[in-house]
């Protein structure tokens, strides 16, 4: 996982479940899991060492369907091998959206882990 403090745009909101990872134009298609996100971005680990700049597709497969976000296209930001501890997948990775969700798509009973930029949350 990242260890630098990062500053963000918007609040961080923390949700574990499925997400499935087509790196555009391979149509090969990856299990990951995703551990939070926030309306320009997420970061989910997998076994894909993707490459910052890389295009990706994804889907998400455990929300309510009356309150599925539209996310489905996205670039890496950072990638990052996991060590050191017992995980389920080999790579932790950052993505922002090709179009940012809107509030209204966010489900509501999901806390917020660490606030945006100004925050007093470390």
């Amino acid at each position: 996982m990242r260890t630098k403090l990062e500053k963000r745009d918007c609040a961080r909101f923390y949700h574990e479940g499925p997400v499935v990872i087509e790196q555009c134009g391979t149509g090969l298609y990856y299990e990951a899991r995703m551990y939070n996100y926030s309306l320009h971005g997420m970061y989910f680990e997998s076994d894909l060492a993707l490459v910052p700049g890389a295009r990706v597709n994804l889907w998400l497969s455990d929300f309510p369907e009356d309150s599925l976000p539209e996310i489905n296209a996205a670039e890496v930001r950072w990638n990052e091998e996991i060590s050191g501890a017992v995980v389920l997948f080999n790579y932790g990775t950052g993505i922002k959206y090709s179009r940012p969700i809107k509030h209204k798509d966010l489900p509501r009973h999901f806390r917020i882990i660490q606030g945006g930029l100004g925050s007093t949350n470390p």
